[in-house]
């Protein structure tokens, strides 16, 4: 933005905005004509939608689902880290350059962060854990739980109307 250039508050998708996004949620690749049809706009119209949703950073992006196991990534658990205070900052910067690690969140209660990794057999698993992560500065302790089946997956999460 340039100086002067205000710019404007970001507003709560409406039901067409919805209709677009679950649309895109569902297959990021539809396209623009097959999008408007399911809102019941024209073309420009649910273009100018999809511009001002990412304009505004609701849409923040697009990607790809995969699945993991056929990509021989067949171990998927979730690691809770406690650890001191100061090292955060630091400790966030590795955690980010990890490939293993699909999410990282830093949390409130019990533990400090919470990790989604994703590794092809427990062997990696234990090395992730046992060699680099509670090797990390600050780390007091880990606690480990596997997925054993992945029920709900939902790439937009919508706030009930």
């Amino acid at each position: 933005m340039t100086n002067g250039e205000q710019r404007r508050p970001a507003r709560l998708p409406d039901g067409t905005d919805n209709t677009i996004i679950s649309a895109l949620a569902d297959d990021a690749r539809t396209g623009i004509t097959e999008i408007a049809a399911m809102a019941n706009v024209s073309r420009a119209t649910a273009y100018n939608r999809i511009k001002r949703l990412t304009d505004d950073g609701v849409i923040r992006g697009y990607s790809v689902v995969t699945d993991h196991a056929k990509m021989g990534l067949g171990v998927t658990a979730l690691v809770l880290i406690s650890g001191s205070q100061p090292d955060w900052r630091a400790n966030r910067e590795v955690l980010s350059s990890y490939p293993e690690i699909e999410y990282c969140w830093y949390v409130v209660g019990s533990a400090d962060i919470v990790l989604l990794v994703r590794v092809a057999d427990t062997h990696q698993l234990r090395d992730l854990i046992l060699t680099r992560l509670q090797a990390l500065p600050g780390v007091t302790a880990t606690q480990t739980l596997t997925v054993i089946d992945e029920v709900v997956h939902r790439p937009v999460v919508k706030p009930p109307e």
